[in-house]
């Protein structure tokens, strides 16, 4: 999904992906800055709350991404969190990730979810994985081992009348995996 030109496009044709890939004017559009993308002719990538805003309008229930976005690390100083925590609160789109990127405060990103109501589940591991590494250090609130039980889970919310969504931390592969402890010294420079 992107937006081209001010028009959303959901489901790009080779062509249009590779000339995304190169454009020089591409903004980072999110919940914020949509709208005005759409009216003043932008052109845009979407961040995850974006892509739930536009999968919602286009019936899609369920998307796959890369990271989630979060609460940044001295967010108690910069007040810094995605704009994904609270579209994950309101649009009813399950978002399967590899989990939070790793850079954020993961323990802060999760009592944000807890707070706001969006179920974070693990699939088939306890740990919560981060992005590169299957194991961020923490253990995921909840754990689901099959695909029917995610997807019985995104239509029981609807049944419930909550509102938003649900994360799906799915680990990237062990052999693509780099470990937590690995890339902890990375980050922190």
């Amino acid at each position: 999904m992107a937006v081209l030109d001010g028009r959303i496009r959901v489901g790009l044709e080779p062509a249009e992906l590779e000339a995304l890939a190169v454009a020089r004017e591409v903004a980072k559009l999110s919940r914020a800055d949509l709208a005005v993308a759409l009216v003043a002719g932008w052109t845009g990538a979407t961040t995850v709350a974006a892509t739930m805003i536009c999968a919602r309008l286009a019936g899609i229930e369920v998307f796959a991404t890369g990271g989630s976005g979060g609460v940044h690390r001295g967010a108690e100083r910069s007040f810094d969190v995605s704009a994904d925590l609270e579209e994950l609160a309101e649009a009813p789109v399950t978002v399967v990730a590899s989990g939070a990127k790793a850079i954020l405060d993961l323990p802060k990103t999760l009592e944000v979810l807890e707070t706001k109501g969006v179920p974070v589940i693990a699939y088939r591991q306890d740990a919560l994985p981060a992005f590169w590494s299957r194991d961020a250090g923490l253990r995921a609130p909840l754990r689901l081992d099959t695909p029917g039980e995610i997807a019985s889970a995104h239509r029981m919310r609807r049944r419930l009348g909550l509102a938003g969504g649900q994360l799906v931390a799915n680990p990237i592969p062990a052999e693509a995996e780099i470990p937590g402890a690995e890339m902890a010294p990375h980050i922190e420079t």
